[in-house]
């Protein structure tokens, strides 16, 4: 445990540049939209940039990880450590995980404090008029697995990039060996979908979770909920492919992938 709450530090200290720079713009963005909002009187503006600050977040994880991913394999230094591959990937993946959350409980807090602003506007009469508690974890917990399974979804592929790197003879045409591997789940998805498997219904959960803005600002502003099932064995399918892609990645790996 000690030597992956090393390589955790470690991979902290490689994203640190990323996230820094993550931060700031966000920061800056929420700065100004809502000196903008004050400004023009209109305390509605920063409405629309929290929301497509929440969708953008799916993101930050996969492409912080894309990222440490590339630097480390330019010094080539996790091929000579002792730590199995296993941890090395899961030490990116949680370090990614870290900052997705972190990130998710700012854009949390400056909704706070939006919907604060709101009310004292008199645009909404409570926090519930705008974004209900449970519609809003359930929103937090949407993106950030959505973000977790497009990181796992990133480690896969570039594994199978750069372990094609030692064919001299399709080097130079790995990447289509990507594109391939996605068109052929991308269809296999779709044919799931197409015989249910992934729409199942038998075993679901009803949540009031799907939000949808009306931004039309002289009728006011309004939240609409509608209710949305959440298939249980879909859920599990995706989550069981994760895990899979995630440990053919580390077999992938091997400490032996050259970039």
């Amino acid at each position: 445990m000690k030597a992956f709450i090393g390589l955790v530090k470690k991979d902290l200290s490689l994203m640190k540049f990323w996230y820094i720079v993550w931060l700031a713009v966000f920061i800056i963005g929420m700065a100004g939209v809502y000196i903008l909002s004050v400004y023009l009187s209109e305390p509605l503006i920063p409405v629309p940039f929290l929301m497509m600050a929440a969708g953008f977040h799916m993101f930050l994880a996969p492409i912080s990880l894309l990222y440490t991913l590339n630097l480390e394999g330019k010094t080539q230094l996790w091929l000579y450590n002792p730590q199995s591959s296993l941890k090395l990937l899961l030490s990116k993946l949680s370090t990614a995980a870290i900052i997705q959350l972190i990130a998710q409980l700012i854009i949390s807090l400056y909704a706070l404090f939006i919907m604060q602003a709101l009310v004292k506007a008199g645009k909404i009469a409570s926090f519930g008029n705008f974004l209900p508690i449970k519609q809003g974890i359930f929103m937090q917990l949407g993106i950030f697995s959505t973000a977790m399974y497009i990181s796992i979804w990133f480690i896969f592929l570039w594994t199978v990039y750069h372990s094609l790197g030692k064919y001299p003879a399709i080097r130079h045409f790995r990447w289509l060996a990507v594109v391939l591997v996605w068109f052929a789940w991308s269809l296999l998805e779709e044919l799931l979908v197409k015989t249910k498997i992934l729409t199942n219904e038998w075993f679901s959960l009803d949540l009031n979770v799907h939000i949808e803005p009306n931004l039309k600002y002289e009728d006011g502003w309004n939240i609409i909920y509608t209710d949305v099932s959440l298939p249980i064995i879909p859920i599990l399918l995706y989550a069981a492919l994760a895990i899979i892609l995630f440990l053919l990645a580390s077999r992938l790996l091997d400490r032996k992938v050259e970039v």
